[in-house]
């Protein structure tokens, strides 16, 4: 099942651009109730547990955004799965070539390798970032406020600006378990003068969470 709030990054391991992605993550996830899902698979050994892996992590996201810098394998078997299943997907690309991407394509040039790339670009929507602040300027301007879940949350800043920092807290939790429960949301708001209730109702109005009650309640990101 697709989480409404999960977008899927997929980008090379070279510090230069892996290092932009961790700041994107972090931020926007400071800043919006998003859940930004890195993939590492370098870690992974199998290649069938790698498709499958990547597929399904892919297949749940209402987003996806790749860096295809230097035609990197996995970025291009993670884009080749995105176009297959369809999934909607942004490619950015680095234009600066940070010294170890050089160093790389030398290696390759010099023995002879083929350098795995992604073969065909064009038509596909793409930004160019030369900067950090570039790159998230282009994604949270042009993209990101194309994903549902981000225009409910546009809309409710908007409405309720004195709430959002409370309610980046609530998220914090969902995002990190999964759900939170009332008295936790009670501590958080201890102090504030904003009633627990208010928020989660406004919160629950904009479909931006879901109150559950009984033995299994809770509160949730929504399922649609």
């Amino acid at each position: 099942m697709q989480k409404i709030h999960q977008v899927f990054i997929g980008c090379p391991f070279l510090p230069a651009i892996r290092k932009n992605y961790d700041r994107l993550k972090r931020d926007l996830e400071n800043e919006t109730p998003l859940h930004l899902i890195l993939a590492d698979t370098t870690a992974i050994s199998s290649t069938d547990y790698l498709l499958e892996h990547i597929t399904t992590l892919i297949r749940e996201s209402s987003a996806c955004l790749f860096d295809a810098t230097g035609g990197n394998a996995n970025v291009s078997l993670e884009v080749g799965i995105a176009h297959a299943l369809p999934a909607e997907f942004l490619i950015a690309m680095y234009t600066r070539k940070p010294r170890e991407q050089q160093i790389a394509e030398q290696t390759l040039e010099r023995v002879g390798e083929v350098k795995p790339i992604i073969s065909d670009l064009q038509g596909r929507n793409r930004i160019e970032y030369k900067t950090y602040a570039s790159l998230k300027r282009q994604v949270t301007a042009r993209y990101f406020p194309k994903i549902p879940f981000v225009k409910r949350w546009m809309e409710f800043k908007s409405r309720n600006a004195a709430m959002v920092p409370h309610a980046l807290k609530v998220f914090a939790e969902l995002r990190a378990s999964g759900r939170t429960v009332r008295p936790r949301v009670i501590a958080m708001l201890d102090g504030t003068g904003i009633l627990p209730d208010d928020l989660l109702a406004l919160l629950s109005d904009a479909k931006l969470l879901v109150v559950k009650r009984g033995r299994n309640g809770g509160i949730y990101y929504p399922a649609k």
